[in-house]
């Protein structure tokens, strides 16, 4: 997030100029710069000493995270973003490897984080964002009414204080937790369950409860002076995968990545910049932080209510936004996003496109103008392409070009560069790649997945991806598959490449607003491809359905293949889907339908 210095540099120039808008709250640059500051000089009188000192936030987009987030940035303190819809199991293994001082979180997820238990955890810092000064005793304060839209007038004061009212977290959306016996433990942190014990023990034996209200730190005095940043880096949680990774990144590149966003963009201080995307998410993050970094207007929403984007869209002129793509589906099926192409300034809308189908991008352009930017993006690579709205119009999906400042290319088995129209594993190089794993500091892990070669650019490092891709004549990128990571069932590398390119071509049909390709062994269906579709349009599931088969019996004769429409698909507002959730509701209809098949034929064969 952005920092102090960088603050004040606006509020010299600029300061009446709105900083933050969350809800009816508005911070100018002068107030944004005093918040900051207060809170800054209360985190140093209040966080324990330890090496390295690190923090954690559980909260949705809010003026208090955003005031949070840069005190920590201003102090050289990481704050990482966390998924609270993640299995408990692995939060507790993140937890573990960052070891947090500090916590920053909302009363939605505080009876998560107490359930947690971690090395530093009962010396840490709890800090309560949507907390007034009168819950502080409480051991468990209530949660704040979700607050709407621009309408809203339960606003907190210039400085941001907390006023008692609050927000929920938006976006978080439930991952299935199997039964007792059936979890998987999660691998890779040694003596997780001691550990878990011997802080429960300590907290237990009467170890100091640290929360506080947030405003308490606004209320803290200025320092005179403030600290040298303890250390630069920034790190993100990589989301599944056999074992928890966090990716850490120098703060070298920062500014040269800064600058490359800026360029791509055209981001200036006359921006109203929409946050409509949890800033656990890296890329969320990232923009809103370029964004204030040029002196624009950064609008928060943590409601994921359709209505409300749309409302905010208009009332407070955004002409650029980050929204998930769960969260940009419910906005272009609901009828508020009708006139916004017409009646507002929105230029540029960027969301994760690694699973955005010819419906949304078709729809986008309808509703909301041609400003819809499909990123590929992960904790890794950073945003390393995008796929611009003309293009999106003639490109499949999983389609993009590399940002300015990437290098993009890819590699054959013996890790030489291969010329367009070659598949083979794709590469990344540039300022927004990480530099190295976290719990695997300078280890084998992280040196295998990197190398260095020339491209056509001169020697550069590039981290080796799990995704297949070809490059064509134009330099666009195309991800045609996964090299590993898949999941059990499908390791056949062949099968895993045909599955992938299925989903490609059925999230190309315009008869489909959105869906999904799982392929799954359980008892009830074997091993079978669960594909749950959602209709264009009411009364046009024959058609999705038929297509569905059809696609699905051309591309993979070998499996059976049982389509289902549904209302909804979940996703993570990275743009993954959640798999066992989907499962979890769509198994038990499919089973009952072959059940009642099987007496259907049992009857005519009586």
């Amino acid at each position: 997030m952005i920092k102090l210095d960088d603050i004040r540099r606006h509020a010299a120039v600029r300061p009446d100029a709105i900083a933050v808008v969350d809800g009816a709250t508005r911070l100018s640059w002068t107030e944004l710069a005093d918040a900051v500051e207060r809170v800054a000089a209360g985190l140093v009188g209040r966080l324990p000493e330890v090496s390295p000192a690190r923090a954690v936030f559980l909260a949705g987009p809010s003026r208090e995270l955003t005031v949070a987030l840069a005190a920590c940035a201003t102090l050289g303190i990481p704050c990482t973003g966390l998924d609270p819809a993640q299995e408990p199991d692995r939060l507790d293994a993140v937890l573990a490897l960052l070891d947090p001082c500090a916590v920053f979180l909302t009363a939605e997820h505080r009876p998560l984080l107490e359930e947690r238990a971690w090395p530093g955890g009962p010396g840490a810092l709890r800090i309560l964002l949507d907390a007034t000064a009168a819950d502080e005793a409480g051991p468990q304060g209530p949660a704040r009414p979700a607050r709407g839209g621009p309408e809203d007038q339960g606003a907190a004061g210039a400085a941001g204080r907390p006023d008692g009212q609050g927000r929920t977290a938006g976006g978080a959306e439930h991952t299935h937790t199997p039964a007792e016996g059936e979890r998987e433990a999660v691998p890779g942190v040694d003596g997780q369950e001691h550990v878990r014990g011997a802080a429960r023990s300590a907290q237990a034996s009467g170890a100091p409860d640290t929360a506080l209200p947030f405003c308490r730190l606004l209320d803290s005095e200025p320092l005179k002076r403030l600290p040298e940043p303890l250390h630069r880096e920034f790190l993100s949680v990589v989301p599944g995968g056999r074992r928890p990774r966090i990716t850490v990144r120098r703060a070298a590149a920062e500014g040269r990545g800064l600058i490359d966003l800026v360029d791509e963009f055209g981001f200036d201080a006359h921006d109203t910049h929409l946050v409509a995307a949890p800033l656990w998410m890296p890329l969320s993050l990232q923009l809103a932080r370029t964004l204030l970094a040029v002196g624009a207007t950064v609008v928060l929403d943590a409601t994921q209510d359709a209505q409300t984007v749309a409302a905010l869209v208009t009332a407070e002129r955004v002409t650029t936004a980050v929204i998930d793509p769960g969260a940009l589906g419910r906005l272009l099926a609901h009828p508020a996003s009708a006139p916004l192409a017409h009646t507002g300034r929105l230029r540029c809308v960027i969301t994760p496109g690694r699973h955005v189908g010819r419906w949304t991008v078709n729809t986008a352009w309808e509703r909301l103008g041609p400003v819809l930017h499909l990123a590929h993006t992960t904790p890794e690579t950073g945003l390393s392409a995008i796929l611009t709205p003309e293009e999106s119009q003639v490109a499949r999906a999983r389609t993009g070009r590399a940002l300015l400042g990437t290098t993009v290319t890819v590699l054959d088995e013996d890790g030489a560069v291969l010329p367009a129209g070659r598949p083979g594993r794709v590469a990344v190089a540039g300022h927004h790649v990480m530099d190295d794993y976290l719990e695997d500091p300078g280890g084998p892990e992280a040196e295998d997945a990197f190398v260095t070669l020339d491209a056509g650019a001169g020697q550069q490092r590039f981290f080796v991806t799990d995704d297949l891709g070809v490059l064509d004549e134009q330099g666009r990128l195309t991800v045609t598959g996964r090299g590993s990571g898949v999941t059990s069932p499908a390791r056949d590398r062949a099968l895993d490449a045909a599955l992938f390119r299925l989903e490609s071509d059925l999230l190309n049909l315009p008869c489909l607003r959105d869906t999904a390709v799982v392929r799954v062994s359980l008892p009830s269906l074997g091993d079978a491809l669960v594909v749950p579709f959602i209709a264009v349009a009411v009364g046009r599931e024959t058609t999705g359905y038929t297509a569905l088969r059809t696609a699905c019996a051309r591309r993979v004769p070998s499996i059976p293949a049982h389509v289902i429409a549904v209302d909804h698909i979940p996703y993570s507002p990275t743009g993954r889907i959640r798999t066992a959730e989907l499962l979890e509701a769509v198994v038990p209809i499919i089973t009952l339908n072959l059940q009642l098949e099987q007496s259907v034929q049992q009857e005519i064969s009586a």
